[in-house]
C-alpha cells in the first residue's frame, strides 16, 4: 500500500510521537507515572496533555502545583528533544518559574513550539562555544484553550563530549 500526501505525514508523525514519548518515560519515570501524554510531535512543535488521577491531585481537588512544573516542563523538554540532536547537545533546566491563572481540575494542555530559526541559532552557538541559555515559555491550558499558567524557563544547553 502506498501512503501518499498528508496520510503518510501524520502516520510518521505518530510513529515520532510515540518514539518521543517512549523516550521520555525511558528518561524520566516521573513523566510516566503523571501519565504525561504526547498527542503529536515534530520538530519544532509539540502537544502534549496531561489527565486528572488520583497522584496529580491535591488538598483542594485541584491539580497540585508541582504536578503542573512537572508537566511544563516535560513540554517544554519534549519540543527541545523533538528539535535537538540530543546526541550532540544535553539540556539542563536552571530555573523556572511558574504564575498560576485558574485552577486545573480535569486536564491541562501545552502547545510547544520553537522555530526554525531559532534551533538552528541555538544549534550554532552551543556548536561553537560549547553552551547556550535557552529562556523558553509555554502556556499552560485548560480544554477549552484559557490560559491556566504560564511557566518560563531558563535552560541551559551544552555540547557533548565526543
Amino acid at each position: 500500500m502506498e501512503l501518499v500526501g498528508n496520510r503518510k505525514e501524520t502516520l510518521m508523525s505518530n510513529d515520532f510521537v510515540k518514539q518521543l514519548e517512549a523516550s521520555l518515560y525511558e528518561m524520566l519515570p516521573l513523566v510516566k507515572a503523571l501519565d504525561i501524554k504526547l498527542e503529536e510531535a515534530r520538530p519544532g512543535y509539540v502537544v502534549s496533555s496531561m489527565s486528572r488521577t488520583p497522584i496529580v491531585v491535591n488538598h483542594i481537588d485541584a491539580f497540585h502545583a508541582g504536578a503542573l512544573y512537572t508537566f511544563a516542563e516535560t513540554a517544554a523538554g519534549a519540543v527541545i528533544a523533538a528539535s535537538f540532536d540530543l546526541g550532540k547537545i544535553t539540556l539542563i533546566n536552571k530555573r523556572g518559574e511558574i504564575n498560576y491563572q485558574k485552577l486545573v481540575k480535569e486536564k491541562v494542555i501545552c502547545k510547544a513550539a520553537i522555530p526554525q530559526g531559532a534551533i538552528e541559532v541555538l544549534t550554532k552557538e552551543v556548536m561553537h562555544s560549547g553552551k547556550a541559555v535557552f529562556p523558553y515559555t509555554v502556556v499552560l491550558e485548560l480544554p477549552g484553550g484559557e490560559p491556566a499558567c504560564e511557566v518560563t524557563f531558563d535552560f541551559y544547553m551544552y555540547r557533548n563530549r565526543e
